[in-house]
């Protein structure tokens, strides 16, 4: 199978391809940790490292 893939050449529109998808990762991430079978309390420690590692490795 080949994919073409046509990146926005526009600054601006790369911006908004990186918004996207940062917001669909972060979407996939909070519903994994909803899906998991653990309490709410966890769920949220599990969430604020996931943001932590994130904000520490920028």
């Amino acid at each position: 199978m080949e994919v073409i893939v046509h990146y926005p050449k526009d600054s601006e529109k790369k911006k908004e391809l990186e918004t996207s998808v940062s917001k669909l990762r972060a979407e996939f991430i909070i519903d994994y940790i909803n899906k998991l079978n653990c309490p709410y309390e966890q769920k949220l420690r599990l969430a604020d490292a996931v943001a932590g590692k994130i904000k520490s490795d920028k």
